[in-house]
């Protein structure tokens, strides 16, 4: 059990590291291993903001669309021509419809 304390003592306090260990051999690797871990946890945060910023710009896609949709139904029910003449007649315009049909001028 002492043997246990004393190893987890060298290990948090960076006694294993030392010249007289077997570890100081290795310490490139240690460094190495070190950086591949930040290396690694940093791509993690990039790709996970990025999932999050597409998300966000699929619902704004879709929010968009939606008012689109609305947008187009309205023009499309506006350029009707009962609604046109119902416009004009609620505005309080004095068109009137006409009364013959319009014809094509030119070579026939």
């Amino acid at each position: 059990m002492k043997v246990k304390i004393t190893t987890l003592q060298n290990v948090l306090g960076g006694q294993i590291l030392v010249r007289n260990s077997r570890m100081a051999r290795h310490w490139k690797l240690v460094l190495y291993i070190f950086f591949l871990m930040l290396l690694y946890i940093s791509f993690h945060y990039g790709v996970r903001h990025t999932k999050e910023r597409i998300v966000e710009n699929e619902d704004l896609i879709r929010y968009m669309r939606s008012e689109y949709i609305m947008k187009y139904t309205s023009i499309l029910n506006m350029s009707k021509r009962g609604e046109i003449e119902m416009l004009l007649e609620k505005n309080g315009s004095d068109l009137v419809p006409p009364e013959n049909p319009p014809t094509m001028l030119g070579d026939e």
